[in-house]
């Protein structure tokens, strides 16, 4: 069986993007970006499109490499292309030959929610047990339902009547949460993104699971969106702050509003600016990720 290399190298936000994309230039089969520093990285709210491809403020850049790279020429390209001073450090590995696609798959399997819902991949054997089913596949806009943001907004779903509710999921991603929404009972649910990647994914998910006379999806900023009596929001910090006083405008008296895409340590900060418009229960976290709901006032 055949071995490969890796080469997994660190670098900063600036530079991230143009080290991955000279990695593929010297030959890699493969280059994935993962954090290396602990922000969270997620449904960014940028106002302009073009500055949507951020990074993290360090960035690992693993590049898969055949066996007979050199790897001493290629570092001295990397290094002389991206600046010795952006590399902090590499580290190179042997890998074994593998079934990648197999492998991904298997790491990918259906999610139970309360019995209630399930986000279920394609190529997952659906269940019997009567259980509604979303399909949908780990894509590039963010949202499968594992990462405990997005797990903590489904349970809140699952946990409430959503009969004839009117939904905003604001920062959509793969459309998840409006999926979950419509298939709960929801009358109307409108998902709105900054990101035309996202939105588009949201588009096909929700065409997939032919849900779209339930949902609406557009560009946040080229919608006209109602009153809701549900508000959900799972993106950043500094956006759900800035979002405050328009989130309240959005939701209607006695609404519910259910923020998440929030740090542990930054949950008491989020809460003390919302509490101005909501009645705000105690956080709810998973490990070091928190969710917030409210109750308009």
């Amino acid at each position: 069986m055949m071995s490969w290399l890796q080469l997994e190298l660190e670098t900063n936000q600036a530079k991230a993007e143009e080290l991955s994309e000279l990695l593929e230039q010297l030959g890699a089969v493969s280059v994935s970006l993962t954090a290396s520093s602990s922000e969270p990285l997620f449904d960014v709210a940028v106002q302009d499109v073009s500055e949507s491809k951020t990074f993290w403020q360090k960035t690992r850049v693993v590049a898969l490499l055949h066996p007979d790279t050199d790897l001493d020429i290629m570092l001295v390209c990397v290094r002389d292309r991206i600046g010795a001073e952006n590399i902090y450090h590499h580290k190179i590995e042997s890998l074994k030959d593998k079934d990648w696609v197999s492998e991904f798959k298997a790491e990918h399997q259906p999610l139970f929610f309360s019995n209630r819902v399930c986000i279920c991949p394609s190529w997952c054997e659906q269940t019997d047990n009567n259980i509604p089913t979303i399909i949908l596949d780990p894509g590039l806009a963010f949202g499968t339902g594992s990462h405990p943001t997005t797990s903590l907004c489904v349970e809140w779903l699952t946990e409430n009547d959503l009969t004839n509710k009117v939904v905003i999921d604001y920062g959509c991603g793969s459309g998840i949460l409006a999926m979950v929404a419509a298939l709960l009972g929801a009358k109307q649910v409108y998902a709105v993104d900054i990101d035309p990647q996202a939105i588009q994914a949201a588009r096909d998910n929700i065409g997939r699971n032919e849900l779209a006379k339930k949902i609406e999806v557009a560009h946040v900023d080229e919608c006209s969106l109602p009153v809701a009596d549900i508000l959900l929001a799972n993106i950043l910090m500094n956006p759900l702050k800035e979002l405050a006083a328009k989130f309240s405008d959005l939701t209607r008296p006695r609404g519910d509003i259910i923020l998440s895409g929030l740090l542990h340590v930054q949950a008491e900060e989020c809460l003390s600016v919302y509490s101005g418009y909501f009645n705000i229960d105690p956080p709810v976290f998973d490990s070091e990720w928190a969710r917030l709901h409210g109750t308009k006032i």
